[in-house]
This record gives C-alpha cells, structure tokens and sequence, in this order.
C-alpha cells in the first residue's frame, strides 16, 4: 500500500512538472529557432550582397569602352563585331561572370562572350526584358529570370551604351546563382529566396524551385507569364498557410505529413529589389526535441522512485529477516554445529586421500624411474663389462710385468685400473642418484648445466648402444633454476631415450640437446632427426595411458608433464628443424612463485 501511495505522488508531480518544464522548454526552443534562422538570414544577405555587389557596377565600366561602342555604330562590320566578341569574352573570363553581351537599341544581341558556343546569344532579341527597357531609358538596371536561351536561372546587371548623349545600346553581365545556393546545405531547415509573389527562384530543396508558397490567382500568373521571367514554366503552388508577409510566422502545409505539416518561417529582405529570403524549418524537429526533454524527466523520476523502492522494499525485507532470524536461529546454531563435525570428517578424509595421491603419484614417478633404468640396463651392463674386462687384463699384465720386474709397466696398468674403477663407481654413484626416492617438494636453487652433464652421463651407454650422435650447446654455464634435479633429470633422459626410440629406424640419427634463455626463463630443447609427430595432437600425447609405441605403457610423458607443472613450468612438442619433434622444457628463472624452503647444493 505504501508503494502504491508513493507511485500515486510520483505520477501526479511527473505531470505538473513534465507540463511546467515542458512549456518553458518548448518556448526557449522557439526562440533559439527564431533567433538562429535570423542569424542564417544575416549570413545569406551578406553572402548574396558579396556575391552580386562585385558585378554592379562593372556594366557601367564596360559601356566606356570604345570596342562596345564601335561595334553598335557599325553593327555590320564583322571584323569589329568579331574584336567585340573576342573583348567580351576575355572580359567575362576575368570578371568570372556567366555571360556577357552586347544588345543595341532594338533588343538585338550583336556581340557575346558565348558568341562561339552552340547555346551563343548573338542575333538574339531581349527586347522584352526589363533590364533592357531599364537600361535603354538611361537607367542602371537588376533583374534575375530564367534565361530564355540557356535555361538557366541568372541575375542580370544592366547599363545604357552612350555616344553623343544618345543611348545606342545596352550592356549586360549576367550572374550564375548557383554558386549562393552551394551554402545553403542543412539537415532540417529548407533555405529559399522568392519574388514579392512569393515564387521561388532559390533553394535549398531543387523540388520547391519555380513553385510559389501560397496560391497566386490566375490574373497574376498571367501576368507572370506575358513578362517571361519564368520562361513557359508551370508554376505551382505548394499551398502554404499562414501570413507570409510576417517576419516570423507559423506555416501549415495541408499535404504534408505529421513531420512537415507545420513550419516555422522567418523571412528578411535580401537588400535587392524584388527578392525576399526565408528560412523555413519543420515543428516536429522541436516536438523530438521536447519529447526527449520529457524522456529525461521521465527516466530521472522513474530512477527516484526505483531508489525510493528499492529502500522501501529494503525495509521490508530487513524486517522480515528480523522476524525469520528470530525464529531460525535455535535452527541454524544447531545445524552449523552439525555441519562443522561433518566438515571435519570430510577434511580428516580429504587429507588421507590428498596424502594417498601424493605417495601414489610418488610412487609411480620411481616406477617410471626404475622403468627409464630398465630399459637403460643393457646400455648399462655393456658400459660396466668392457672396464671390468680391461681391469682383468690390466691385472693379468701387471702380473707379469712384475715377474720380468718391469714396475713401471706394472705402475701404469696399476693406475689404469683404477681410473677405470672410479669410472665405474661413477656410473654406479649416477645410477644410484637417479634411482633413490626423491620428494616432489625437494626444490633448490642449482646450476642448470651440471644437471645437464650428469643427464648425458647417464644416458650415455644408450647413446652409444643406438648409435646415435648427440651435440650439446650450452652458451651459459651460470643458469641459476629452482628444481628437483633427480626429476628434472628423469625428465630429459625420458624425452632423450623416447627420441632414440623414434629414431630407430632413421638413416640419420642426430640428437640435439640446446638451451635457450630469457629474462624470465629458460628452455631446455631436445630436437631429434626421427620421423617427427605430424599425425598427433599435443593434447593427446600427454594424456595417461595413451602411447605411440606397441609395448609402451603411456605414462613416461604424462608423468613428465605433472613433473614439470611441479616445478613450474610447461613442456610442449613442435616440429624440429631436423626433421624430427622437438620436445622443450621450460622453467623459470626466478623464484617468486615458489614456496617450498630452498636447499643448498
């Protein structure tokens, strides 16, 4: 009810203030109209006074100049016509005028600037203009009419030719008044220029040229038509309602739509006889205009009244949970307590699991392991029964060497054999090393190329039982990583071993291993000249279980994968510049993602 109450007051001061606000609105709209078509008007008249004042007085300039007036007292030289025309002409191209021309005093054209165009005025009789009737009587002479040769609209600048006091001629300069019409562009307002019989001679809109604004009765368009300003054109009315003679008025057109149907008209005289400019534009850019108005009021009451009610409506809920907080809170205590002990139950159960999928995980990362050392363990018998071979030879020799009393023969196989022991104590030390238990959490700060070294170490037998060749580039020694070393090296003797596998068959078996370094990281390459992974995406080749060789059990990468993303890193295969798959591990430089407590190495 309450909500209803304040909607009610709400609606009711929309609609005072939207009428009040609206009205005030509406009446500066019109004014600033009022006032910006006013401010057109001054533009127009000086753009029309600039325009047509720098031909005013150049007829008068012309008839002075003996070519003119030679031609009109021998009007039947052709040599002194053709001088004239060619006079004309020149002058015409400086004053950029439309067309200049000589008549006599008959109306006759006897000299043109277009004397030598198809449309030419000359031997054409204007006899019946008034700038020819005007001027011939001694008056300087403005009229603007359509052109009864060319057609086109033109405003035309006459002045008497005189010798001895008598007017033998007329000069004319005719005006293209297309050029003031180009600055009449505009979205909603329609600029035009009429006669006091409010014809339009100019505008802005090409379909209202030759109409006239209101109707003209039929003794007046006759008159029109005898003077020939308008040529034979059909002049129509557009029907236009209203005082037209006010200098701001309201126009009601009874064709137009509800977007043309009534005009705001604001006319001024041009300073030029018989023409009047006007500018009209449409009401319903002032109805968009204070509906918009209206819209903002609206949308800023409806926002009010949503805040209003969203309070209210706050309230109402704040005191419904009061009530239901009362009732439930015996309710919820016990619940919570009840939760809580299933929480543990579930946390205690959590951390076994979690603490089982660590240990398996383990587990099956030594499985790997011992797995990478039982594929390794031929390689690895060979390269341990060839030193014992040579330390039982050795030892047969050092034998006799001291029953002949040779002692420095017997001294130097001696140091043999034990150069040979400490290589297989190496081996066996490496091998021990790889192969204890080691702890995903075990993390410290190492040089990377000592790893790297013992990595090659250890798959060096295989190396040499697969016949392959490796070529390690490490550009620097002081790569500074925080790792497992034992997994990282489970990591690369994996990706190593997986391409000599690959390689197996390969004419060409080339093993690159390469270090590539950042600001922010390094990355391990293992490039292989194998026949690559074209056929395989590098989703599924780390997926559990899945396995591009037939007794493989798909777990070496997966397990490297988890590996790496351990240590923070990422591992990913593209095509080797070998022709073969490029496997690259990459790790970070700095430490600050890593929580683990560093060890010193």
């Amino acid at each position: 009810m309450r909500l209803k109450r304040i909607l009610v007051s709400f609606i009711a001061l929309f609609v005072f203030i939207s009428a009040t606000a609206g009205h005030w609105y509406w009446r500066h709209s019109f004014e600033a109209m009022q006032l910006q078509h006013q401010n057109w008007l001054n533009r127009f008249v000086e753009t029309i006074d600039s325009k047509l004042d720098k031909y005013r007085h150049i007829p008068q300039l012309l008839s002075q100049d003996k070519e003119l007036v030679d031609a009109l007292q021998a009007p039947n030289n052709s040599a002194q016509i053709e001088v004239t025309n060619r006079y004309l002409q020149q002058a015409n191209t400086i004053i950029l005028a439309s067309d200049t021309y000589l008549l006599d005093r008959y109306g006759n054209t006897i000299a043109s600037s277009n004397w030598n165009l198809p449309h030419s005025f000359v031997g054409k009789n204007f006899a019946f203009r008034p700038y020819f009737q005007n001027a011939i009587e001694g008056k300087q002479s403005a009229y603007f009419a359509l052109g009864s040769t060319s057609g086109q609209r033109g405003y035309y600048y006459s002045f008497p030719v005189t010798y001895a006091a008598d007017h033998i001629g007329v000069v004319v300069v005719k005006m293209d008044l297309s050029s003031i019409e180009r600055s009449w562009q505009s979205d909603n307002s329609i600029y035009v220029a009429t006669d006091n019989n409010q014809i339009v001679f100019m505008s802005s809109d090409t379909d209202w040229l030759f109409t006239s604004l209101s109707d003209i009765d039929s003794e007046t368009l006759t008159s029109i038509r005898d003077s020939r300003q308008y040529l034979q054109t059909d002049i129509k009315s557009l029907g236009f309602q209203g005082d037209l003679l006010a200098s701001s008025a309201l126009l009601t057109d009874p064709k137009g739509n509800i977007f043309t149907k009534q005009y705001l008209a604001t006319q001024r005289d041009s300073g030029i006889p018989n023409l009047i400019l006007r500018v009209l534009t449409p009401l319903s850019a002032l109805y968009i205009d204070l509906f918009s108005f209206i819209s903002v009021i609206a949308l800023v009451f409806i926002s009010f009244y949503l805040v209003v009610a969203l309070v209210e409506n706050r309230r109402y809920r704040h005191r419904q949970i009061e009530q239901l907080q009362a009732e439930a809170k015996q309710k919820l205590e016990f619940l919570v307590m009840e939760r809580t002990a299933e929480l543990h139950v579930e946390i205690d159960e959590r951390v076994k699991t979690e603490k089982a999928l660590r240990q398996a995980q383990d587990e099956l990362i030594q499985a790997a392991k011992l797995a990478v050392l039982g594929q390794m363990s031929a390689s690895i018998s060979h390269e341990l029964n060839n030193p014992l071979a040579a330390i039982r030879s050795f030892a047969e020799n050092g034998q006799r060497f001291i029953d002949k009393h040779k002692v420095d023969r017997a001294k130097d196989n001696l140091n043999r054999i034990v150069a040979l022991t400490e290589r297989m104590a190496k081996i066996s030390q490496q091998l021990k090393s790889f192969a204890r238990r080691s702890d995903a959490n075990e993390l410290s700060e190492v040089k990377l190329a000592p790893v790297l070294f013992s990595t090659i170490e250890l798959i060096q037998p295989q190396l040499k039982s697969h016949q392959v060749k490796l070529d390690c580039v490490i550009d620097q020694q002081d790569i500074l990583v925080v790792i497992n070393p034992i997994q990282l090296e489970q990591v690369l003797i994996n990706l190593m071993t997986n391409a000599m596998q690959a390689m197996e068959n390969s004419p060409q078996k080339q093993l690159n291993l390469s270090v590539e370094t950042t600001n922010q990281a390094v990355t391990i390459h293992v490039d292989d000249s194998g026949p690559g992974l074209q056929n395989y995406s590098e989703e599924s080749l780390f997926e559990p279980f899945y396995t591009t060789k037939e007794n493989g059990l798909g777990l070496g990468l997966s397990i490297s994968q988890q590996i790496i993303q351990n240590l923070h890193g990422k591992i990913h295969v593209t095509q080797s510049s070998l022709g073969g798959a490029r496997f690259s591990v990459e790790l970070p430089i700095t430490d600050s993602a890593l929580t683990p407590t560093r060890k010193p190495v």
